[in-house]
């Protein structure tokens, strides 16, 4: 019988998925969106910043790397915003609506993370 994860809920994660992709370890999977919550909380004003700067392929990268992590942990549709805002940075068509798409969801995840898991 496969083992269900189904007992942690996070809204906005598909937290079965995240789960089977770190094997199982609970421990070590709520300690990773700790710190997705933590480091990435500002990664939408880190990619501002590099933009602002002329830095655009440090904001794809930024963009990138929020897309991966949060695939990794499940947050799907975080995971879709974050590609759309590096396809955004990439063409250099709609940036600040796809950011501002990013930020909310960016921002729902943190918080339900947050709020699911505190320190």
């Amino acid at each position: 019988m496969a083992p269900d994860y189904a007992l942690l809920k996070i809204d906005g994660i598909d937290t079965n998925g995240g789960l089977k992709r770190l094997g199982g370890k609970r421990e070590r999977y709520e300690s990773l969106l700790r710190k997705f919550a933590a480091r990435q909380a500002g990664m939408v004003d880190d990619i501002r910043t590099a933009l602002a700067s002329g830095d655009a392929a440090a904001a794809e990268r930024d963009a990138h790397s929020l897309k991966g992590s949060a695939a990794t942990l499940g947050a799907d549709r975080l995971a879709e915003e974050a590609g759309k805002a590096e396809a955004a940075i990439k063409s250099g068509n709609d940036i600040n609506d796809a950011l501002e798409s990013l930020s909310r969801s960016l921002d729902a995840v943190v918080m339900a993370i947050r709020a699911t898991l505190p320190d």
